[in-house]
């Protein structure tokens, strides 16, 4: 009798093994029969996941009832769940839809450097501001100049004045960066993809900015600054609740 327990207790844990044991299958992502690339497929139930290529093919291990998720900050995101009949087939076809919304139209224009064009000395330096030029010419100057300054304290007033400009200066750079962040990825991805309320889309952008999403964005590597969202998001909304 206890060795009949025992084949009966190896029968089950088998049977069940087999039930947990997920087959690798060839997929394709797809608009309008034009594959695409860098979707993210993720099997919610084994939470595990992978990426479409250049041609929208991916490959993903499932079993029967689990569930795949589709997302691009492009497309809508759909989700279908595994039957028997799709795992036989062993190939799946994923037609995303569009989204609707466009991006806000943008101006950005780029300031000429006549000097570097015409080849002159220094030309690749900034040139001095008003304030700098001035206090360029207080250190720089004859004594005389460094002790007025310093009696009158128009130096340390200058350097004070010259660091308010600065921080105006990095925070308009901040405040145009992140707009152009947000077009980009577009308000659907923050508020249906990552669950960010409308009103919270910019400050999470500039709570990222320190991890460097700005040379992210002008380098086109998109799908690093998704990451760093999702690992951010959960940290700056229990910061400001």
């Amino acid at each position: 009798m206890k060795k009949f327990f025992i084949i009966l207790l190896l029968f089950a844990i088998i049977k069940l093994n087999a039930q947990e044991v997920r087959k690798a299958i060839n997929g394709k992502v797809q608009f309008n029969s034009i594959g695409i690339e860098n979707v993210h497929v993720v099997n919610q139930t084994s939470r595990r996941g992978t990426i479409s290529n250049e041609n929208g093919d991916f490959k993903i291990r499932v079993k029967e009832n689990d569930t795949l998720k589709f997302t691009d900050i492009q497309f809508k995101t759909k989700k279908i769940i595994i039957s028997k009949n799709l795992i036989q087939k062993d190939e799946l076809k994923i037609n995303l839809l569009q989204r609707t919304n466009e991006l806000t139209e943008v101006v950005i224009v780029k300031r000429k450097n006549m000097a570097k064009e015409l080849g002159l000395p220094n030309a690749d330096k900034e040139p001095l501001k008003p304030i700098e030029r001035k206090i360029n010419y207080i250190t720089k100057g004859g004594m005389i100049d460094k002790l007025y300054a310093w009696a009158t304290g128009e130096k340390k007033k200058l350097e004070k004045l010259q660091k308010h400009l600065d921080e105006d200066e990095v925070a308009l750079n901040n405040k145009v960066n992140v707009q152009l962040i947000r077009n980009h990825f577009k308000e659907d991805f923050f508020i249906y993809t990552l669950k960010v309320p409308g009103k919270k889309i910019d400050g999470l952008i500039y709570f990222c900015l320190p991890e460097g999403i700005v040379y992210l964005f002008e380098n086109e590597r998109y799908m690093e600054i998704i990451d760093i969202f999702i690992k951010n998001k959960y940290s700056y909304l229990s910061s400001i609740q």
